[in-house]
């Protein structure tokens, strides 16, 4: 019901004291009928007490006090008691100026209570106090405020995700594009990375041409080739940066599927000079290291003995034709062509002291016969020096010469110390060179041996007067 002291204000003309019931019931009907909860509240000995309540305050959940007029604001309240709320009353009434706020009361997972709360003072001693459910608003403002907490995380992941994509992009000297081909326009979008190697400031929108416009005169014609031939291809060329250095890029495209007349057509580009460089490098050591060899007596190699046994040469210098008669080529795919060329005799001498020298990583020294294609014999000597890789192969470094001349003057030398130039009869000095020998196996072998004599009559003469 609504206090008949406000409805004598609301209804009587100033100074009058006049009570009307009937105005009074047609007033409390329309209170009623207003969908806000409405109450009013006096001041008494320092406390609010609630005089009277429309229907929907009555309704409303929360405010199960307001069926009992007379009842201090704190009851009517009391969800609400542990907040200023019923100081701001009071400042209400004392003050005069009006109060506009929203109580919320919630409890771990569910929410109690949202208001939006006015009071307005409408005596000295009175106040209206209005009440909406803002229960609704409240769970989307909630909702909104987690939708954008969210939002915000999303985004926040995203740029980090971008920062380390961007970050791993430069530090692989890497970058990717995008082409979206719509029927009426074209979109050109690049990396940070992109833009990075190929010297431009960083942009994202790039015009079509000014994308092309580094790439090498010479170079155009393979790159047009290959991004005309479709998806999954490397092509490498070069390009000239604005500040005019020439950099080796090498760059793969993907097309994807047609959706809504949209084509999208991707590439991913590497910087790959460094790689290049070190390439020619090693051609340029290479090449070095074959006119050396060139020049030398003899062929150098590399053989290698791996970890589960096997062996294998990795390089042979050109002069391997010439000294053995076989190609270099056919020697790295089976060098097994090489013992072939061995005479079979001194093949067993040749392959222990080669697997001692391995086994042991000690130098290598080896003489042994060779057969030519022609059928000639040939000597060699064999040098090497091997050592152990970290993955427990063993790689041995060698140099091959022919010592064939050298060969033929020892046996010239032995030829003419111990045979007579005459007559090339054996003589006295091979006769003590072949004594010597033949005591010092008999020592070993704990044999007797025995020295016949024959003398010749009259030799002295004949070798005096025959020569």
């Amino acid at each position: 019901m609504i206090s008949s002291e406000l409805l004598t204000d609301l209804l009587t003309p100033s100074g009058e004291r006049l009570t009307e019931p009937m105005a009074q019931a047609r007033l409390q009907a329309l209170v009623d009928a207003v969908p806000v909860a409405l109450m009013e509240f006096r001041l008494q000995d320092g406390r609010l007490l609630l005089l009277a309540a429309n229907a929907a305050a009555r309704r409303m959940p929360g405010l199960g006090a307001v069926r009992h007029p007379g009842v201090d604001a704190c009851e009517v309240f009391d969800l609400l008691a542990s907040t200023p709320l019923l100081d701001q009353l009071l400042g209400v009434v004392r003050v005069g100026a009006p109060l506009e706020c929203r109580q919320v009361v919630r409890e771990p997972g569910r929410l109690l209570l949202a208001w939006d709360l006015s009071a307005r003072r409408v005596t000295n001693d009175c106040i209206v106090v209005t009440v909406r459910d803002a229960s609704e608003a409240e769970n989307l403002r909630v909702a909104l405020a987690a939708s954008e907490r969210t939002l915000e995380e999303v985004r926040r992941e995203l740029r980090e995700q971008t920062d380390v994509f961007n970050t791993m992009e430069s530090l692989a000297r890497t970058g990717h594009w995008r082409r979206i081909e719509d029927p009426g326009e074209t979109v050109l979008l690049w990396s940070p990375g992109l833009c990075h190697i190929a010297g431009f400031e960083q942009q994202e929108w790039v015009d079509p041409e000014r994308a092309v416009s580094g790439i090498l005169p010479e170079d155009r014609h393979v790159f047009d080739k290959i991004r005309e031939r479709g998806s999954g291809l490397d092509v490498e060329y070069r390009w000239r940066r604005p500040d005019g250095e020439v950099r080796w890029m090498r760059s793969r495209v993907q097309r994807t599927l047609p959706r809504d007349g949209v084509q999208v057509v991707m590439g991913v580009v590497q910087d790959v000079t460094d790689e290049h460089r070190a390439a020619e490098q090693l051609r340029e050591q290479l090449l070095f290291i074959q006119r050396i060899a060139s020049r030398i007596p003899g062929f150098i190699y590399e053989y290698r003995l791996h970890s589960d046994g096997s062996t294998s040469v990795q390089y042979i210098s050109d002069a391997v034709r010439e000294f053995m008669g076989v190609e270099p080529h056919e020697v790295t795919a089976d060098h097994g062509v090489l013992t072939h060329c061995v005479v079979a005799e001194d093949l067993p001498l040749v392959q222990r002291s080669a697997m001692m020298s391995l086994r042991k990583l000690v130098p290598w020294q080896c003489e042994y016969r060779v057969r030519m294609p022609d059928g000639s014999v040939r000597w060699h000597m064999t040098n090497a020096i091997p050592h152990r890789e970290p993955d427990g192969s063993v790689v041995s470094h060698g140099f091959t010469m022919d010592i064939t001349d050298r060969k033929r003057a020892e046996q010239e030398i032995e030829r003419l110390a111990f045979f007579d130039a005459l007559t090339g009869l054996p003589n006295r000095r091979l006769l003590l060179d072949r004594l010597q020998r033949s005591i010092a196996a008999c020592q070993r072998s704990k044999n007797l041996g025995a020295l016949l004599f024959i003398d010749l009559d009259n030799f002295k003469d004949l070798n005096d007067t025959l020569g």
